[in-house]
């Protein structure tokens, strides 16, 4: 019974939802970013690494800090002269702590923190070129879907002028050769309409590559955001906040902090050390000891290896300056080109629109005069023609203005959801750190312990 119900509630669902189907909803560039950014395996990847450099800090601070360990023995001697044996057994708990080493244990850590900060900048170039991509697939669909449909209005038109002509044809009113250019031109138009769904079908299998998703209905793309006024303000701004120039700028100061450590190899190393020990043996019985010492250390002669060491952190150094500058000319390069594409695709739009509007008077005035006899049906066709091509030059120049200002905020360093106004859940490694730093010293060795935190 039960079975025959379960199959009569999955039957009636299925014939509701043929009969009624759910809508489609558009996806919006806006939720295509948003997915993007919190499911693309590059970034996830790379926000979990950068959760491990995170770790590296607390490594890296922990070797400067207190150690505490216990070591425990047993044993049995046989003194075979004798015939006698002797049980011990002793067990010890050992601390340390280092006085001073050079300042290498902070050099350490501040080494670490100068990784995270360039792994952190790294990400958001990253991000960039991966919401670049993302947006590039986004517009190539919409082109080319925008071209399929404009592709079909053309065989649509041109079927009916060929049915027009072949009736004309058989009343006597127009010759064989008009019908033969009619069909020619028909035919034309369905393989340019085949090319187009091919291109479409291209660009759908690149855009579920990089999101993820089959594109089944994309709104139009409207931007909102403000570009700079100049090309010189893009670059002031790019200089100062471009995730790339920032990366290379940590790079420099972990080439700098490199040096620090190198030269604090050739200061003393003092360890503090003590030790409490309890432990029974057959001839001293029960015995307890402690003990306190402080060791040091300090380089004498290493055949110049910690020379060495600075020498070559300091040629480091040097280079990584180098890349900065490198990389700060690149990216002005990169500023120019995207600003000269972004006027260019200006100028052509304007343009563009200008020849849909002359075609389409073109077009209608030339059907007009064919049907007054004045033109030919071949000067029809090719007036359509022209039409379709204006028309598919200005949704491809639509296409590249668009790209163009996106292109303009990547070269900025701007292109990134907060600018853009994309609301993106934070990522787990987000909301960890948020956590761990608003909680108080207590509170964090409790969680490191394991215990229950009262609020």
């Amino acid at each position: 019974m039960y079975k025959l119900i379960s199959l009569y509630f999955s039957l009636t669902i299925s014939f509701l939802l043929i009969a009624f189907p759910l809508p489609v909803f558009p996806d919006s560039l806006d939720e295509i970013l948003r997915l993007t950014y919190t499911s693309n395996r590059q970034l996830v990847l790379t926000r979990a690494h950068l959760a491990a450099q995170r770790d590296a800090i607390k490594i890296a601070a922990s070797e400067s800090g207190v150690m505490v360990s216990t070591a425990f023995t047993g044993s049995r001697d046989w003194n075979l002269n004798a015939g006698s044996l002797n049980d011990g057994y002793s067990g010890s708990l050992v601390g340390s702590y280092t006085l001073s080493d050079g300042k290498r244990s902070k050099n350490k850590i501040r080494l670490q923190k100068h990784v995270l900060s360039k792994a952190n900048h790294e990400l958001n170039d990253l991000e960039q070129r991966v919401l670049l991509a993302t947006i590039n697939s986004y517009l190539n669909v919409l082109r080319d879907q925008k071209f399929v449909a404009l592709s079909n209005g053309n065989v649509a038109v041109l079927t009916r002028q060929f049915e027009e002509v072949r009736d004309r044809f058989s009343l006597g009113e127009v010759t064989r050769t008009d019908v033969a250019q009619a069909e020619a031109a028909l035919a034309s138009a369905k393989a340019n309409l085949t090319a187009k769904e091919g291109a479409l079908a291209i660009t759908t299998e690149l855009f579920l590559t990089q999101v993820g998703i089959v594109p089944r209905n994309l709104e139009p793309v409207i931007t909102s955001f403000q570009l700079p006024k100049s090309i010189e303000k893009a670059k002031k701004r790019a200089l100062k906040k471009h995730p790339r120039i920032l990366s290379a700028k940590e790079q420099e100061k972990i080439a700098d902090v490199a040096i620090d450590i190198a030269v604090g190899e050739k200061k003393p190393l003092i360890n503090l050390k003590s030790s409490l020990t309890n432990g029974f043996s057959q001839s001293a019985g029960n015995y307890n000891s402690a003990s306190i010492k402080i060791e040091g250390s300090f380089p004498i002669f290493n055949s110049g290896r910690i020379d060495n060491k600075v020498s070559q952190a300091e040629s480091n150094l040097k280079a990584e300056q180098t890349n900065t500058n490198l990389v700060r000319r690149s990216v002005a390069e990169e500023i120019s080109i995207a600003w000269s594409n972004l006027r260019v695709a200006e100028a052509t739009i304007e343009a563009r629109k200008r020849q849909v509007e002359s075609s389409e008077i073109a077009y209608e005035g030339v059907v007009v005069e064919e049907k007054l006899g004045t033109r030919t049906t071949l000067n029809v066709i090719n007036s359509e023609q022209a039409l379709l091509d204006a028309r598919t030059q200005l949704a491809s120049a639509e296409r590249d203005h668009l790209f163009a200002k996106f292109s303009v905020l990547a070269a900025s360093g701007d292109l990134n959801v907060n600018f853009l106004g994309v609301k993106v859940a934070k990522t787990v490694s987000e909301v960890q750190q948020k956590e761990k730093s608003q909680l108080g010293p207590f509170e964090s060795i409790l969680k490191q312990i394991g215990l229950p935190i009262i609020e």
